[in-house]
């Protein structure tokens, strides 16, 4: 709820508890909540607008106080304050009025249509802790939140290690934590944290990329006590090449190499993703050219072909002229830009190379100056260059989302910055009518076949105009000691979860 940090995950996934629990597959099921809302059950208003959100009986907070329907409202309460430090999602936006029925329900009236209301109380605030719905930024709360999950914050020791104790009132009385506490230990560097899980000095590891995996089957393969679970059906995030289609930010002003579409469409048959996934990544990962490719209307795609000779054809035919020193030219333009990923990931630079490589191949230079990830993601305020539009191609991962509403409102025309005071950024300065249209749809429309045809057709016209260039699908997988029992990778978040984590168990002789 107040940050946009991964690392939140881990409070999250051990004091937090959402009132719906998504699956691997998308699917919610219910948490703290009783039941899902439907107009089958009554939950939901013949018009739609009007969703009853029914809590379990019983729940307390870890501090002993009860959980009730009030603290759903006061939730609601804190995204509505002028100056709120709340990052909510958009569908508290979309809050008009509600009502506290009773200690263990609140009917909720949306201003439109919301296909995504269980998105809402992924986090409830506990009012009892607050003094008022005005919360100031540095109150206790909001770095060490009380929670209903198995756990509690004991110790937070910044930049070191967080220490969570078992949450004595637990809820669930037939399912009680096991373990006394969990210590998660903050380290900067994946490539350090995982060569650590290898050897036995972690049992679990956040965020696994595909270029981990291959050092952690080898020491599988080399007898490591390490359980490795590659979902297979499901795909984890894909690695974009974000394209600015703006001039330096200007809409409307194309991009002087970029905004040609003859070029995207070069630079997307130029790149040996297979060789990637090859020579880079292991073996792991997938081919996807869908921009929503998991949860609700996710389809993998077929990517082009890896063609040099079809994308020099391309160029050629654009009018993009190789010179003497192997770059194309047009109307006085030469096709160089520049190429920018997070800087200090080692697997990430070895294929941004192999792309670089490629496209020197059909005559596009790239220049790579990787930058930290507070650059290319900061507000425009703070210098951050997606907000402010200073850059040409950007490439990080993105877009697995169990519901597609909010990855496909991240190119919305209106989510692009107005001005340099203006919060948000735009992954490519892209502005059009039409995907504007098929995203209303997606996000109003309560008829599940409507909406995801809109999200099909959203689909066919990104992948034919290019604001973005998908590399390859990172595989879902996850690992963690066999000494660590109980484990299960069935939600959205793998082991991250309370659903897992209540049932932890440590079999080793050691903490």
């Amino acid at each position: 709820m107040f940050s946009t940090q991964s690392g939140s995950n881990l409070t999250y996934a051990f004091v937090v508890e959402p009132l719906f629990t998504t699956l691997d597959t998308g699917d919610r099921v219910p948490n703290l909540a009783a039941e899902i809302p439907t107009k089958e059950n009554g939950l939901i208003s013949d018009d739609g607008l009007t969703v009853t959100y029914t809590l379990h009986e019983g729940i307390t907070w870890s501090d002993g106080e009860p959980f009730t329907a009030d603290d759903l409202a006061f939730t609601i309460d804190v995204t509505k304050q002028p100056d709120t430090p709340a990052i909510p999602d958009a569908e508290y936006g979309a809050i008009a009025s509600y009502e506290v029925l009773d200690p263990q329900r609140i009917a909720v009236q949306f201003t439109k249509t919301q296909p995504n209301y269980l998105n809402l109380f992924k986090q409830v605030l506990p009012k009892h802790r607050f003094e008022s719905p005005s919360i100031d930024s540095d109150d206790p709360e909001l770095r060490e939140p009380t929670g209903t999950g198995p756990f509690a914050i004991a110790e937070w020791s910044s930049g070191n290690e967080i220490k969570f104790t078992r949450n004595e009132n637990y809820w669930r009385e037939d399912s009680q934590p096991k373990l006394d506490g969990v210590t998660v230990k903050i380290n900067p560097d994946l490539t350090t944290a995982v060569n650590g899980f290898t050897r036995g000095e972690f049992d679990l590891v956040f965020g696994l990329t595909a270029g981990d995996l291959d050092e952690v089957a080898a020491a599988v393969d080399s007898g490591a006590p390490i359980e490795l679970h590659e979902k297979t059906e499901n795909t984890g995030f894909v690695e974009w090449l974000w394209i600015n289609n703006s001039d330096a930010g200007q809409l409307g002003t194309p991009h002087p190499v970029l905004g040609d579409p003859a070029v995207r469409e070069a630079i997307d048959y130029a790149i040996d993703r297979e060789g990637v996934l090859a020579d880079v990544l292991g073996g792991f990962g997938t081919l996807s050219n869908s921009l929503v490719y998991a949860g609700f209307g996710g389809e993998l795609t077929k990517t082009v072909p890896f063609d040099t000779d079809e994308a020099n054809s391309i160029l050629d035919s654009a009018g993009w002229t190789v010179g003497a020193d192997g770059i194309r030219s047009k109307d006085g333009v030469r096709a160089s830009v520049k190429f920018q990923t997070i800087s200090g990931d080692e697997v990430r630079a070895l294929y941004q190379q192999v792309i670089q490589q490629n496209l020197k191949e059909i005559g596009i230079e790239t220049v790579i100056e990787n930058v930290p990830s507070n650059l290319m993601f900061g507000d425009a305020k703070d210098g951050g260059l997606l907000a402010t539009g200073n850059f040409d191609i950007m490439m990080s991962r993105a877009g697995k989302l169990p519901d597609p509403t909010e990855w496909m409102m991240e190119f919305e025309s209106s989510q692009i910055p107005e001005s340099p005071e203006a919060s948000g950024y735009s992954y490519a300065w892209w502005s059009n009518a039409e995907y504007d249209a098929l995203f209303a749809t997606v996000a109003s429309e309560m008829d599940p076949e409507a909406r995801e045809k809109a999200v099909h057709a959203a689909n066919a016209l990104f992948a034919t105009e290019r604001p973005a260039i998908p590399i390859y699908a990172a595989p879902t997988a996850w690992a963690w000691s066999t000494e660590l029992t109980g484990v299960t990778d069935d939600s959205w978040n793998g082991p991250w979860d309370t659903t897992s984590s209540v049932n932890w168990a440590f079999t080793g002789a050691s903490e």
